[in-house]
């Protein structure tokens, strides 16, 4: 098997674990990877939808202090990564982890403030 078949079939292996779902027909994505990034910071949390058994749900993952990553950017529009080995991504999501990678256990200590819209 090819490099990319088994790339594929971890990548619709994890999509059965996180998601607890079937996934769809798989595609190609055309990505141009950058020679070199502009680091913007680091990234103490994340805020991101998904679906989960079926179900649109909303997920924050706060970053544990020594495994938040580096949000880069490319030149190019749509290029922004998260660069680090402080993480990883298994069927719970994203999961801290540490030198040895050993999950890191610890609480979030931000607090995701909903702003209502005004009514215009």
């Amino acid at each position: 098997m090819s490099q990319y078949g088994r790339e594929k079939r971890a990548a619709r292996q994890l999509w059965r674990e996180f998601r607890e779902e079937e996934p769809g027909p798989s595609r190609r994505v055309a990505i141009q990877w950058p020679k070199a990034l502009m680091v913007m910071g680091t990234v103490r949390a994340i805020a991101y939808s998904t679906t989960h058994r079926g179900k649109r749900v909303p997920y924050m993952h706060e970053f544990a202090p020594g495994s938040r990553p580096l949000l880069c950017a490319g030149k190019r529009p749509g290029q922004l990564f998260l660069i680090g080995d402080g993480f990883r991504v298994d069927a719970h999501g994203i999961i801290d982890i540490d030198a040895d990678g050993r999950r890191i256990r610890y609480a979030p200590r931000l607090e995701l403030v909903k702003r209502r819209r005004r009514k215009t």
